[in-house]
C-alpha cells in the first residue's frame, strides 16, 4: 500500500514488467520497489509501442493502459515507432521513434495527479530523453539512471553534441559503473560532480543458494553431471555460442542457457535453453556448478551479481567493467573472444572441486557488497540532495 506521507513524489519514465512481458526490465522494477519501501511515492509512465500488438512474444496483445502493479500506479500510453532505418542525410528513424515516445509521455503527464517532486528516467535514450522533457515541462529536477553497455548505438542516431546537451539537462546522473561515469565526463563533457556511481544490487531475499540436488530435480537436470550456466541475451555480445564451443571438447559437461535471442545453442551438451521467469532464476543458478558469461561489453552485470548471491564461481571477461566488481577469489577472468581460454577456465574449476568450493564461499561473502537495499538507500539519499 502506498504511503500518503511520503517525502518524495517520483515520476518514473521507464519500461516496466507487464502480463504480456513479465521479464521485461525486472531490474528497473526491483529498484523502484526498493524506493517505495523507503517511503518514496512512485508513479510510472511506461509508454507502449503499438506494434507490440503484432508480436508473438506478447501474445498479440497489449497490457492495460492503467494498472496498479506491485503497489505502483503504471500508466501505459500507446505510441507509434518507426524502427531503426539509416537515413540518407545522416542519423536514423530511431530519432523519430524517440520523439514520438517523448510527445506521448508529455501528453499523458497532463492527465496525472500531481504535483511531482522529481522526474526519473532509466537509460539515456529513449526514456531519459522523455524524462528530461517532462521534467522541464513540470519545472522539477530530473535524474537519469544509466547502465548502458555501449554508447555506439546512440551515436548512430545522435551526434556527440546532441548527447552532451541531453546529459546537461539532468540535475543528476546515476551510473552503475565507473566506466559509464568516465565516458559521460570525458566524451560528453558532463560535469563530474553531477554523476554518482552506484553499482547494481541484488535482492538477497530472493537470490540465495538452494540445495543443489533439489534444485536439479526441480529443473529436471542430471544429478551427477558437471553443469555450467549462462544467463543473458542469446546474442554475439554476450557470447552463448562461444561458451558452447568452449566446452565442446569436454562432453561430460552439460550447459544451461537462460535467455533469448538470435544465437540459440543446440546439441547434446545443451540441457536447457530459453527464458525462464525471473523468480525461477535463483533455482537454476543453484542447480549449476559454474557461471559463465564471456560478454564483450557491460555496464554492471546483474546476471553476474545474481550468480554471486547464489554462491557460484564466475568465469567472465577480463575487461574493466568486471574488474570493478570481481576479483580472483570469486572469478577467473578471461579473454571473452578466446574460446580456448574460456574452456581452460571452465575445465580448471570442473576438475578442482575444492577450489570451486572455496570460490563459492568467497562469492557469498563478496556478494554482501551488492545488496539491493543498500543501493536503494544510497540512491534515495542522492535524490533528496537534488530537491
Amino acid at each position: 500500500m502506498r504511503n500518503s506521507n511520503n517525502s518524495l513524489r517520483l515520476l518514473a519514465v521507464c519500461n516496466y514488467p507487464s502480463d504480456t512481458r513479465p521479464a521485461h526490465q525486472v531490474f528497473v522494477r526491483a529498484i523502484l520497489q526498493e524506493l517505495v519501501s523507503l517511503g518514496v511515492d512512485v508513479t510510472v509512465l511506461a509508454p507502449e509501442p503499438v506494434w507490440n500488438l503484432a508480436k508473438a512474444s506478447t501474445g498479440f496483445r497489449l497490457p492495460p493502459r492503467f494498472e496498479i502493479r506491485d503497489g505502483i500506479p503504471i500508466y501505459r500510453p500507446r505510441f507509434l515507432t518507426y524502427s531503426t532505418v539509416p537515413l540518407p542525410f545522416g542519423g536514423s528513424t530511431r530519432a523519430w521513434s524517440d520523439s514520438a515516445r517523448a510527445r506521448t509521455v508529455l501528453r499523458e503527464v497532463n492527465k496525472l495527479t500531481g504535483p511531482f517532486d522529481m522526474c526519473f528516467g532509466h537509460f539515456l535514450y529513449p526514456h531519459g530523453l522523455a524524462a528530461a522533457q517532462v521534467g522541464t515541462a513540470l519545472g522539477v529536477p530530473t535524474v537519469v539512471s544509466m547502465g548502458e553497455s555501449s554508447f555506439e548505438r546512440y551515436e548512430n542516431t545522435y551526434d556527440v553534441h546532441e548527447i552532451s546537451q541531453l546529459l546537461g539537462r539532468f540535475s543528476g546522473v546515476i551510473a552503475n559503473s565507473p566506466q559509464i561515469k568516465e565516458h559521460c565526463v570525458n566524451r560528453y563533457n558532463l560535469s563530474e560532480d553531477r554523476v554518482r556511481v552506484f553499482p547494481n544490487g541484488v535482492n538477497e531475499q530472493h537470490f540465495y543458494p538452494r540445495e543443489r540436488k533439489s534444485a536439479r530435480q526441480h529443473c529436471q537436470l542430471p544429478l551427477d553431471r558437471p553443469i555450467i550456466i549462462f544467463v543473458g541475451q542469446l546474442i554475439e555480445r554476450k557470447g552463448p555460442l562461444r561458451v558452447l564451443e568452449a566446452v565442446s571438447s569436454q562432453p561430460e559437461i552439460g550447459a544451461v542457457f537462460l535467455g533469448q535471442g538470435s544465437q540459440v545453442p543446440t546439441g547434446p551438451q545443451v540441457l536447457h535453453q530459453g527464458p525462464v521467469p525471473h523468480e525461477d532464476v535463483p533455482v537454476w543458478l543453484s542447480a549449476a556448478d559454474i557461471f559463465v558469461l564471456p560478454t564483450l561489453d557491460e555496464g554492471c552485470s546483474n546476471a553476474i551479481l545474481e550468480a554471486l548471491f547464489c554462491g557460484l564461481p564466475i568465469v567472465s571477461s577480463d575487461l574493466p567493467f568486471n574488474r570493478d566488481v570481481l576479483d580472483d577469489q570469486v572469478a577467473i577472468l578471461v579473454n571473452p573472444s578466446h574460446v580456448k581460454e574460456i574452456g581452460q577456465a571452465i575445465s580448471l574449476l570442473v576438475n578442482r572441486p575444492e577450489h570451486r568450493a572455496a570460490m563459492s564461499t568467497a562469492a557469498l561473502q563478496h556478494s554482501r557488497s551488492f545488496r539491493l537495499g543498500d543501493r536503494a538507500e544510497r540512491i534515495y539519499a542522492f535524490l533528496k540532495t537534488l530537491c
